[in-house]
């Protein structure tokens, strides 16, 4: 079972990839993620990636492929995998759904999370980070007991600069341009559903399994399981 998260910033696309990894029984695999594992090993992907982030450039497209392209074909992920953060442009989902046609695979499901502006950038501009420990809190749902410090270390809880309002406006609008076209590569195909990413955490998984069949039932069953304390 192939799936993929789709959504802007703030919907909430992290949370639910563990969730289904945890639901499923098959790896979350986080671009993000992968990127920063390569290049922390120095591995010749890791070592190639670098060069382009030490300038402030994009890694290219072909890159990005070949790393998630190994990790999905590889052993860990025959069962299948959650794929958040790829593909994100055209090139990257033919040349994804190419390989997995080439070993038997296809995408069972793309999930596009969906949640109005003002929740996403509600969500975005709450967040709060300890700038000594790194601890992560947020004005709506993770208030510090103390307001504007850290619960863990007392020191000062700041706004990351990609948290700000324009940032958060801007990061938005590049979602959507970028976005477009892999809805539109997937539309036709059936394997796309609209999740509505509103409400609690829950609420969202319940929806994710129900669109994969999974049925209440089972999504009970797994939220009762202790998916509320991911």
């Amino acid at each position: 079972m192939d799936l993929l998260l789709i959504g802007p910033p703030g919907v909430g696309k992290g949370t639910q990839a563990a969730r289904l990894r945890q639901a499923l029984g098959i790896p979350h695999l986080s671009t993000g993620d992968l990127l920063r594992r390569h290049v922390a090993e120095g591995t010749r992907l890791g070592a190639a990636a670098a060069a382009h982030m030490r300038r402030g450039d994009l890694v290219p497209d072909e890159l990005v492929t070949e790393m998630a392209l190994d990790r999905i074909l590889g052993p860990s992920c025959a069962a299948g995998v959650v794929l958040d953060g790829f593909p994100r442009t055209p090139a990257q989902a033919e040349a994804l759904d190419a390989a997995l046609a080439g070993h038997g695979r296809r995408l069972t499901a793309v999930f596009h999370l969906t949640a109005p502006d003002r929740t996403l950038l509600r969500r975005l501009t709450g967040r709060r980070t300890c700038g000594d420990c790194g601890d992560s809190y947020h004005l709506d749902t993770k208030r510090p007991r103390t307001p504007g410090l850290c619960d863990h270390c007392g020191h000062r809880l700041v706004q990351r600069a990609d948290d700000t309002a324009e940032t958060a406006h801007a990061r938005l609008a590049v979602h959507t341009r970028q976005t477009e076209p892999l809805l539109e590569r997937y539309r036709p195909t059936g394997v796309l559903h609209e999740i509505d990413g509103r409400g609690d955490a829950d609420d969202v998984t319940r929806r994710l399994l129900t669109a994969l069949g999974r049925g209440a039932a089972g999504s009970s069953a797994f939220l009762a399981g202790g998916a509320g304390r991911l």
